[in-house]
Protein backbone atom coordinates (compact mmCIF):
# COMPACT_ATOMS: atom_id res chain seq x y z
CA UNK A 1 0.00 0.00 0.00
CA UNK A 2 1.46 3.29 -0.92
CA UNK A 3 0.57 6.35 1.20
CA UNK A 4 3.15 8.56 -0.94
CA UNK A 5 2.74 11.04 -2.37
CA UNK A 6 1.07 12.90 -0.29
CA UNK A 7 -0.85 16.02 -2.59
CA UNK A 8 -2.31 19.11 -0.93
CA UNK A 9 -4.42 20.73 -3.21
CA UNK A 10 -6.02 24.69 -2.71
CA UNK A 11 -6.21 24.11 1.12
CA UNK A 12 -8.03 26.35 2.81
CA UNK A 13 -9.12 26.64 6.80
CA UNK A 14 -10.54 29.19 8.92
CA UNK A 15 -12.41 29.29 12.07
CA UNK A 16 -14.94 32.28 12.86
CA UNK A 17 -13.62 33.97 9.31
CA UNK A 18 -10.15 34.25 10.95
CA UNK A 19 -8.18 32.60 7.92
CA UNK A 20 -5.63 29.49 9.99
CA UNK A 21 -4.37 28.48 6.35
CA UNK A 22 -4.67 30.19 3.21
CA UNK A 23 -4.35 27.97 -0.69
CA UNK A 24 -1.63 25.29 0.40
CA UNK A 25 -0.64 23.20 -2.13
CA UNK A 26 1.94 21.06 -2.02
CA UNK A 27 3.13 17.33 -3.25
CA UNK A 28 6.04 15.28 -0.92
CA UNK A 29 7.22 11.58 -1.93
CA UNK A 30 9.86 12.09 1.26
CA UNK A 31 9.60 8.99 3.20
CA UNK A 32 11.51 10.27 6.32
CA UNK A 33 10.98 12.41 8.82
CA UNK A 34 9.01 15.68 7.67
CA UNK A 35 9.17 18.85 9.90
CA UNK A 36 6.40 21.93 9.98
CA UNK A 37 7.77 24.68 10.88
CA UNK A 38 7.09 28.46 11.62
CA UNK A 39 6.80 30.86 14.42
CA UNK A 40 3.78 30.93 16.95
CA UNK A 41 0.63 30.70 14.94
CA UNK A 42 1.48 30.17 11.45
CA UNK A 43 -0.45 27.28 11.40
CA UNK A 44 1.86 24.25 12.24
CA UNK A 45 -0.42 22.22 14.36
CA UNK A 46 -4.00 22.91 12.54
CA UNK A 47 -1.96 21.46 9.49
CA UNK A 48 -1.01 18.55 11.48
CA UNK A 49 -3.97 17.69 12.73
CA UNK A 50 -5.86 17.91 8.91
CA UNK A 51 -2.99 15.59 8.02
CA UNK A 52 -4.24 13.19 10.40
CA UNK A 53 -7.95 13.96 10.03
CA UNK A 54 -8.90 15.46 13.29
CA UNK A 55 -9.82 18.38 11.71
CA UNK A 56 -12.42 17.65 8.70
CA UNK A 57 -12.09 19.35 5.47
CA UNK A 58 -13.06 18.45 1.86
CA UNK A 59 -11.46 14.41 0.64
CA UNK A 60 -10.08 16.58 -2.14
CA UNK A 61 -7.82 18.53 -0.60
CA UNK A 62 -5.70 15.84 0.97
CA UNK A 63 -4.49 12.98 -0.93
CA UNK A 64 -2.17 10.21 -0.02
CA UNK A 65 -1.59 8.43 -3.14
CA UNK A 66 -4.70 7.33 -3.82
CA UNK A 67 -6.53 7.41 -0.73
CA UNK A 68 -8.58 9.82 1.44
CA UNK A 69 -7.67 10.84 4.57
CA UNK A 70 -10.50 9.36 5.85
CA UNK A 71 -9.60 5.98 4.71
CA UNK A 72 -5.86 6.73 5.06
CA UNK A 73 -7.07 7.35 9.05
CA UNK A 74 -6.81 4.08 10.66
CA UNK A 75 -2.83 3.34 9.33
CA UNK A 76 -1.64 6.49 11.28
CA UNK A 77 -1.39 7.91 15.41
CA UNK A 78 -0.72 10.91 16.73
CA UNK A 79 1.22 11.98 19.71
CA UNK A 80 0.48 15.46 21.02
CA UNK A 81 2.46 18.05 23.31
CA UNK A 82 0.59 17.29 26.14
CA UNK A 83 -0.49 13.59 26.07
CA UNK A 84 -3.84 12.48 27.86
CA UNK A 85 -3.47 9.30 29.33
CA UNK A 86 -5.85 6.90 31.48
CA UNK A 87 -5.59 7.31 35.22
CA UNK A 88 -3.96 3.46 35.02
CA UNK A 89 -1.11 1.80 35.55
CA UNK A 90 1.36 2.51 32.13
CA UNK A 91 0.73 -1.39 31.45
CA UNK A 92 -2.80 -0.80 31.72
CA UNK A 93 -2.88 2.10 29.05
CA UNK A 94 -1.19 -0.10 26.42
CA UNK A 95 -3.12 -3.24 27.09
CA UNK A 96 -6.33 -0.68 26.57
CA UNK A 97 -5.36 0.52 23.12
CA UNK A 98 -3.90 -3.34 22.25
CA UNK A 99 -7.49 -4.43 23.04
CA UNK A 100 -9.16 -1.34 21.20
CA UNK A 101 -6.89 -2.14 17.91
CA UNK A 102 -7.80 -5.94 18.02
CA UNK A 103 -4.49 -6.99 18.77
CA UNK A 104 -4.29 -11.00 20.51
CA UNK A 105 -0.70 -11.30 20.34
CA UNK A 106 -0.06 -11.93 23.95
CA UNK A 107 3.05 -10.59 24.96
CA UNK A 108 2.57 -7.83 22.41
CA UNK A 109 2.56 -5.01 24.86
CA UNK A 110 5.48 -6.48 26.54
CA UNK A 111 7.76 -5.80 23.96
CA UNK A 112 6.66 -2.61 22.90
CA UNK A 113 7.78 -1.95 26.69
CA UNK A 114 11.06 -3.51 25.93
CA UNK A 115 11.29 -1.10 22.71
CA UNK A 116 10.66 2.19 24.71
CA UNK A 117 12.56 0.82 27.90
CA UNK A 118 9.70 1.59 30.01
CA UNK A 119 9.85 -1.34 31.89
CA UNK A 120 10.77 -0.39 35.71
CA UNK A 121 7.78 2.19 35.41
CA UNK A 122 5.22 -0.21 33.48
CA UNK A 123 3.24 -0.76 36.81
CA UNK A 124 3.24 3.21 38.18
CA UNK A 125 0.38 5.24 37.38
CA UNK A 126 0.49 7.48 34.67
CA UNK A 127 -0.57 10.47 37.46
CA UNK A 128 3.04 9.91 39.09
CA UNK A 129 5.27 9.84 35.89
CA UNK A 130 7.37 12.80 34.52
CA UNK A 131 6.33 15.24 31.92
CA UNK A 132 9.39 12.87 29.89
CA UNK A 133 8.03 9.47 30.80
CA UNK A 134 4.69 10.62 29.55
CA UNK A 135 6.46 11.28 26.02
CA UNK A 136 7.37 7.88 26.18
CA UNK A 137 4.03 6.59 26.86
CA UNK A 138 2.72 8.06 24.34
CA UNK A 139 4.61 7.35 21.88
CA UNK A 140 4.41 3.74 22.81
CA UNK A 141 0.36 3.49 22.43
CA UNK A 142 1.09 5.44 19.20
CA UNK A 143 3.08 2.35 17.40
CA UNK A 144 0.78 -0.13 18.76
CA UNK A 145 -1.00 -1.42 15.60
CA UNK A 146 2.32 -0.51 13.50
CA UNK A 147 1.29 2.51 11.96
CA UNK A 148 2.33 3.73 8.60
CA UNK A 149 2.37 7.49 9.56
CA UNK A 150 2.74 8.99 13.36
CA UNK A 151 2.09 12.66 13.81
CA UNK A 152 3.80 14.50 16.33
CA UNK A 153 3.00 17.88 18.04
CA UNK A 154 6.14 19.55 19.90
CA UNK A 155 6.51 15.99 21.63
CA UNK A 156 9.76 17.24 23.18
CA UNK A 157 8.54 21.05 24.04
CA UNK A 158 8.50 20.77 27.21
CA UNK A 159 11.56 18.25 28.04
CA UNK A 160 14.89 18.41 29.38
CA UNK A 161 17.98 17.62 27.54
CA UNK A 162 18.25 13.64 28.52
CA UNK A 163 14.71 13.05 27.56
CA UNK A 164 14.13 15.21 24.31
CA UNK A 165 17.63 12.99 23.73
CA UNK A 166 15.81 9.98 24.29
CA UNK A 167 12.25 10.92 22.30
CA UNK A 168 14.59 12.43 19.52
CA UNK A 169 16.30 8.92 19.32
CA UNK A 170 12.64 6.85 19.32
CA UNK A 171 11.22 8.95 16.67
CA UNK A 172 14.40 8.36 14.43
CA UNK A 173 14.38 5.06 15.01
CA UNK A 174 10.71 4.79 14.09
CA UNK A 175 12.08 6.36 10.80
CA UNK A 176 14.48 4.10 9.77
CA UNK A 177 12.20 1.50 10.34
CA UNK A 178 9.66 2.53 7.73
CA UNK A 179 7.43 4.50 9.95
CA UNK A 180 6.28 7.88 7.70
CA UNK A 181 6.94 10.77 10.74
CA UNK A 182 5.56 14.47 10.36
CA UNK A 183 5.84 16.43 13.63
CA UNK A 184 6.02 20.41 14.50
CA UNK A 185 9.01 21.81 16.32
CA UNK A 186 10.33 25.13 16.73
CA UNK A 187 13.80 24.25 17.96
CA UNK A 188 16.11 24.92 15.13
CA UNK A 189 18.95 22.41 16.95
CA UNK A 190 16.39 19.46 16.65
CA UNK A 191 15.36 20.03 12.72
CA UNK A 192 19.44 20.34 11.99
CA UNK A 193 19.33 16.96 13.94
CA UNK A 194 17.18 14.41 13.03
CA UNK A 195 14.90 16.43 10.11
CA UNK A 196 14.95 15.38 6.34
CA UNK A 197 12.36 17.98 4.71
CA UNK A 198 10.72 21.04 6.21
CA UNK A 199 7.92 22.73 5.55
CA UNK A 200 7.63 26.04 6.72
CA UNK A 201 4.45 28.56 7.62
CA UNK A 202 4.32 32.05 8.23
CA UNK A 203 0.59 33.79 8.80
CA UNK A 204 -0.77 29.82 7.17
CA UNK A 205 0.95 30.24 3.83
CA UNK A 206 4.01 27.82 2.50
CA UNK A 207 6.98 30.11 1.94
CA UNK A 208 9.37 27.16 2.40
CA UNK A 209 9.38 23.68 1.03
CA UNK A 210 12.51 21.37 0.71
CA UNK A 211 14.90 19.62 2.04
CA UNK A 212 16.37 20.87 5.64
CA UNK A 213 19.48 20.78 4.26
CA UNK A 214 18.19 23.47 1.44
CA UNK A 215 16.36 25.18 4.66
CA UNK A 216 19.45 25.46 6.65
CA UNK A 217 22.13 27.15 3.29
CA UNK A 218 19.69 29.21 1.17
CA UNK A 219 19.96 32.55 1.52
CA UNK A 220 16.57 33.64 3.11
CA UNK A 221 14.21 36.65 3.89
CA UNK A 222 14.58 38.14 6.74
CA UNK A 223 11.43 35.89 8.61
CA UNK A 224 13.60 32.31 7.90
CA UNK A 225 17.05 34.16 8.63
CA UNK A 226 15.85 34.74 12.17
CA UNK A 227 14.18 31.50 12.81
CA UNK A 228 17.80 29.80 11.81
CA UNK A 229 19.81 32.06 13.82
CA UNK A 230 17.60 32.26 16.82
CA UNK A 231 14.93 29.63 16.71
Amino acid sequence: MNILPLKITNLNYSVDQNCILKNLNLVTQEEKITIIAGNNGSGKSTLLKILHGLIKTSDNNVMWGKYSTNFIKKYQSMVFQNPILLNRSIYENLIYVAKKRNIKEIRYVDKIIDKLNIKDISNTNTKYISGGERQKVAIAMSIIGHPKIIFLDEPTSQLDPVYKNEIESIISDLSRNGVKIFMTSHDISQIKRIGKEIIFLNEGEIIFHNTVSQFLSTNHIDLIKNYINYG
